[in-house]
């Protein structure tokens, strides 16, 4: 999903994307890119979430964003089929599928950050992956407390970032894998929005979009684009991408 403001499927997740004024001020397009799909496994439903931000200097990045959310979608659901195999498997094919997805074009030309959020079914339990590469930020809210993943660390607050395309080693790869029980929320954010957004302001972001999930699927899209367009930050330039996913017991 790839257009600038789209609904996801699914009465408990949901996301937008917006161009950022400066693109919009250029007459370019997007170049954020996101998804949420889900799929039967034999032991349970699976749920996958992903955003992959295109790197604004790279002449292909929107189309490096769009193939980074194919990539990570058809890595996860292939992995998916081996639960116990290690979560290096998943970024290594993940990293080799965005490859052929962009080919023939140069790597570096269409150059991505991406983040990934794994929910898999395991017993009375969820095992939940996210994974992530460049900026952007990544958060669980269960009964464990709030994790986070991802971020633009002060000291490192430059034009610079890792990602597809981009020399990196695989320990670049941040990894969360952790089990947990009950409901639990989980938010993917392009840096556009993830840099005016500190740790300690996420829980008030999940609780406000936890608010939209009783509106209609149609009156939730616009709140999110509305918010997501005035976004109160003076001089915010970036292409913002919000995605929500809130899941409750494991699905037998």
């Amino acid at each position: 999903m790839t257009s600038t403001s789209e609904r996801l499927r699914g009465d408990r997740a949901f996301g937008a994307s917006v161009a950022g004024p400066a693109h919009v001020a250029a007459d370019l397009a997007n170049q954020d890119a996101w998804t949420w799909t889900r799929w039967r496994t034999n032991y349970g439903t699976v749920h996958c979430a992903v955003v992959c931000d295109g790197l604004g200097s790279r002449p292909h990045a929107r189309e490096g964003a769009r193939a980074g959310v194919r990539a990570a979608k058809r890595a996860a659901r292939q992995w998916s089929r081996a639960p116990g195999a290690p979560v290096g498997l998943l970024v290594r094919l993940l990293e080799v599928l965005w490859r052929l997805e962009v080919a023939p074009l140069p790597a570096d030309d269409c150059a991505t950050t991406c983040l990934l959020a794994l929910a898999l079914p395991d017993g009375l339990e969820w095992r939940l992956i996210l994974l992530a590469l460049g900026d952007g930020l990544a958060a669980v809210d269960s009964p464990e407390g709030l994790r986070t993943l991802g971020g633009r660390a002060e000291e490192h607050f430059t034009n610079t970032t890792v990602g597809l395309g981009t020399p990196h080693h695989m320990n670049d790869w941040q990894v969360h894998d952790m089990k947990t029980s009950g409901q639990v929320r989980v938010l993917l954010l392009s840096d556009g929005i993830a840099d005016d957004v500190p740790e300690h302001h996420v829980p008030d972001l999940l609780q406000w979009l936890t608010g939209l999930e009783d509106r209609p699927a149609a009156a939730r899209g616009q709140a999110l684009r509305r918010a997501l367009r005035q976004w109160p930050v003076p001089g915010h330039s970036d292409d913002k991408t919000v995605v929500y996913l809130r899941i409750g017991g494991v699905e037998a």
